[in-house]
């Protein structure tokens, strides 16, 4: 795996309506025979059955080609996937996905197989044969009709298969699309946001890339939908518009945070869908220039398979990072970032010239989502203190760290043994005995204002740990801690990790850095209770790269009560320089900062 090895951006410049579409035709071109057989569908497992490992390689890529074909574009394979679709939906073919079901993983692609119904009619339904289409209309009513969803994004799929079944003539079913839409109004939060499901859960990607793309994309396909229902759609996406912006950095990179990672430039779906919605949130110039610099940001990563393919990991190939329910065929979600082919090429999405986002200021607070964002330093990072599914694999590194960026990533656990294992970049890893560590997962309270994140956490039910960050200028937080624990704990926390492959590391005293061409990366105790220390976590790891080089400091405490605290600097690009030192910044007066805990403030030395 090499990063200059041909793969379907090669040689594009990614930058007019026809170059999209031409990358589009490049990332289809390795399906025809990728997928040719169930033997090359069989790994990575799942929690489902290999036929529907199947179905999802089929219709996944149908969210990138449905828009193609509604906005003029011509795939050589539809009929291929026409074979597809018709087998999949015959009980008496061999290659027959199954009966859709009650919490079933068919339920999520039946929602593609909706709307390409609505947009593409023409290239999927009207070319097939009577009896196909009955039995299409038939296997898509069925997952429509599913008894029971998980509680969250879900209900949004019948929605979307009940729309392309309406397309096509097919009777609806009555007052499903008003239900579905009525508990969706349960999950909204105010402010644009929605968490992905009631109360307490996730406010993560899936209020850009399902909650609000689907629901933006009924105000667009159902041609009977309640007036005031659209209305309310559309303000809620321009207001979420104003705060998802402050997922982006400058080079187009989002932050990596939460599940679902390897659907990727999904992460710009949302621009796409405000377009198509004609919903200008943001002026078109800066709507494109987010949804283009994400594109093109991915297609610099080394994410292809050896044959072309998306694969899963992030931005290289990685199970580590996975989820149970991620196949061969799960990257190409990823596709619902091409919704805007569907636009015609005089739209002003496509005539307007890219615009670099407004000043975005230096932090964000998001409290609703449990961030307080940061933009400086060279990239965008978000201090955190997220609710969190505990289902999800490794939520720990999904949804417990300290902090996200855009530049230098997160890493997930590799296995329960070894902190190393743990890889606890932007963490405060525990343990009894220095084998078995824990960090934070969920946060028993949390508050965020423009000045810190707090938040109080139990690594064991009779340990408490309450963390505030707090921002500290470009590229720089403080963290603070005060942890009360019956027994004696072994401690690391880590800083930001930097690419393993020629870094110049340096540990002394309390504190530790790592320089890795333009990424730089330190962390210093601030009350002299630590030691740092270099780590290099387990391969594969990182999100970002297959090995790293991880500052940390290290301590063990005894039993009762303990404040640490820590400055943590990360710097990229200009920002960063190359003598394996960080930007030589003014000293940080500590105890001015605002959301410093008083109990703390009067404790700290003087600044350098």
């Amino acid at each position: 795996m090499t990063r200059n090895r041909p793969h379907p951006f090669s040689g594009n410049p990614l930058h007019s309506r026809a170059d999209w579409q031409r990358a589009l035709l490049g990332l289809c071109a390795p399906l025809t025979d990728a997928y040719a057989d169930d033997a090359a569908l069989a790994a990575p497992g799942t929690a489902y059955e290999p036929r529907v490992a199947r179905l999802e390689a089929t219709v996944r890529p149908l969210w990138g080609l449905a828009p193609f074909a509604a906005g003029g574009g011509h795939y050589d394979g539809w009929e291929r996937i026409r074979r597809a679709v018709a087998a999949g939906t015959d009980p008496e073919h061999p290659e027959y996905w199954g009966e859709p079901g009650a919490m079933d993983q068919r339920l999520v692609e039946a929602s593609v197989l909706g709307c390409t119904l609505a947009l593409a009619p023409g290239e999927l339904w009207e070319p097939l044969a009577e009896e196909e289409r009955t039995r299409l209309a038939a296997w898509l009513r069925r997952a429509a009709r599913a008894e029971r969803v998980p509680d969250n994004n879900w209900h949004l799929f019948p929605v979307m298969a009940e729309l392309g079944l309406k397309a096509v003539g097919q009777r609806p079913e009555p007052g499903l699309t008003e239900r579905a839409l009525a508990r969706i109004e349960d999950f909204y939060r105010g402010g644009g946001w929605y968490s992905d499901g009631p109360d307490g859960k996730p406010r993560d990607y899936y209020g850009p890339w399902a909650l609000h793309l689907y629901t933006l994309l009924y105000t667009t396909l159902a041609p009977d939908a309640d007036p005031a229902v659209v209305a309310r759609v559309r303000e809620r996406a321009a207001l979420f518009a104003g705060e998802f912006r402050h997922w982006f950095a400058a080079d187009g990179a989002a932050l990596p945070f939460g599940r679902s990672l390897t659907y990727r430039f999904a992460q710009c779906a949302f621009w796409g869908a405000l377009a198509h919605a004609g919903v200008e949130a943001l002026p078109w110039g800066v709507l494109r220039g987010l949804w283009a610099r994400n594109l093109r940001w991915w297609a610099r990563q080394p994410m292809f398979a050896a044959d072309g393919t998306l694969s899963v990991g992030y931005a290289y190939p990685n199970l580590f990072m996975s989820e149970q329910y991620n196949a061969a065929g799960s990257p190409y979600w990823a596709f619902k970032a091409f919704l805007p082919l569907a636009l015609p090429a005089e739209h002003p999405f496509w005539t307007a010239e890219e615009e670099p986002l407004p000043d975005p200021g230096a932090v964000r607070a998001q409290p609703e989502a449990g961030l307080l964002v940061q933009h400086g330093g060279g990239h965008t990072t978000a201090l955190a203190a997220c609710d969190a599914d505990t289902w999800v694999r490794n939520a720990p590194g999904k949804y417990g760290k300290f902090a996200y960026s855009t530049a230098f990533g997160c890493s997930v656990s590799t296995g329960p043994l070894g902190a190393e294992s743990a890889a606890p970049d932007s963490a405060l890893l525990l343990s009894e005995d220095g084998l078995y560590w824990r960090s934070r997962i969920a946060c028993a309270s949390r508050s965020v204002t423009a000045e810190r994140v707090h938040a109080r956490w139990h690594p064991w039910p009779e340990v408490t740990v309450e963390t505030w960050l707090l921002p500290a200028g470009p590229g720089r937080h403080v963290r603070v801690h005060r942890l009360v624990t019956p027994r004696p704990l072994r401690t690391v926390e880590g800083g930001f990790a930097v690419p393993l492959e020629d870094a110049v590391t340096r540990a002394e005293g309390p504190g530790a850095r790592a320089v890795c061409g333009d990424l730089a990366s330190a962390v210093r105790d601030l009350t002299g209770s630590r030691t740092g220390d270099i780590m290099l976590p387990d391969p594969n790891s990182h999100l970002l790269w297959p090995r790293t080089a991880l500052p940390v400091l290290r301590c063990q405490l005894p039993s009762g009560e303990h404040w640490l605290a820590a400055e943590v600097h990360a710097t990229a690009g200009s920002h960063a320089i190359a003598d394996g030192g960080t930007t030589r910044a003014e000293p940080l007066d500590r105890r001015a900062l605002p959301g410093l805990p008083r109990a703390l403030r009067d404790t700290l030395p003087d600044p350098e």
